[in-house]
């Protein structure tokens, strides 16, 4: 083991660009994220919002792509269902919590940690 103090000025230019990048990508898409996943999973819950008209739908209803993103397809009344659980409620589950906000706004500045 070594400490920073140590390393080669070759090793500390390979470790600072790797954690400028990595604060860059905490703040983009971790701490954004938190913050875009918060307001969908409230639209989502809403009495009445998408949830509930997701909820309505007939088994294999199929929900027309209007995201207007290239090469994205319609999906399934379950394949949302997927969706919700798998990536906006396990997304917050894993990183909208106390800790990982506190060091998203250590690494990426205070208003990254939302």
């Amino acid at each position: 083991m070594t400490t920073y103090s140590n390393l080669s000025q070759d090793d500390k230019n390979i470790l600072g660009a790797w954690e400028r990048n990595l604060r860059v990508w905490i703040n983009n898409n971790i701490s954004r994220g938190i913050i875009e996943a918060r307001a969908l999973k409230a639209s989502l819950d809403a009495s009445g919002g998408a949830g509930d008209i997701l909820d309505s739908l007939d088994a294999g209803e199929i929900v027309p792509n209007s995201g207007g993103i290239a090469g994205a397809q319609s999906l399934t009344k379950e394949e949302w269902a997927t969706l919700r659980t798998a990536a906006l409620n396990s997304f917050l589950t894993n990183y909208d919590t106390i800790t990982v906000r506190a060091l998203a706004a250590k690494a990426a500045g205070p208003t990254a940690g939302v």
